[in-house]
């Protein structure tokens, strides 16, 4: 069977009711975490929740293609173009020690620059920005 492609609208989104309550748990557990780890961390110092040690920035550019068929030109894929763009990878220890001492989590991060409109950021509406945030765990939180 072909994949049914939907074509994206704001009323195909399901509101959850608990978004509000959920966010401000998540948001509690990190500023806790991150409070708590000056002791628990062994540094005297506060540690980020991840991604402490960055291995590199690289510059790009992310080419939309025209003519993509209409399931794929939505979004930031609506209209051709090239943008600019970084990466950043990093580890997904909240430590920036010894490689071999860090864990397998790895990080990958993309940003891609001038994309037209209003980003969902309520405090920075204007960037111009879309980024997209890759860890290679099954789960984020």
């Amino acid at each position: 069977m072909a994949a049914q492609f939907v074509r994206y609208t704001p009323d195909i989104e399901a509101d959850d009711p608990d978004f509000d309550r959920n966010l401000q748990t998540v948001i509690g557990k990190t500023e806790s975490y991150i409070a708590d780890s000056v002791e628990a961390g062994g540094t005297g110092r506060a540690l980020r929740d991840a991604h402490a040690k960055g291995y590199g920035l690289v510059r790009g550019g992310v080419e939309i293609l025209d003519g993509l068929p209409p399931e794929y030109a939505q979004g930031i894929y609506a209209t051709p173009g090239t943008h600019d763009a970084l990466i950043r990878f990093s580890n997904g220890s909240p430590h920036a020690g010894a490689d071999a001492r860090l864990g397998a989590a790895t990080g990958l991060a993309l940003k891609i620059f001038d994309i037209p409109g209003p980003t969902l950021l309520e405090d920075e509406p204007d960037t111009g920005t879309f980024d997209y945030a890759n860890i290679n765990g099954p789960i984020f939180f």
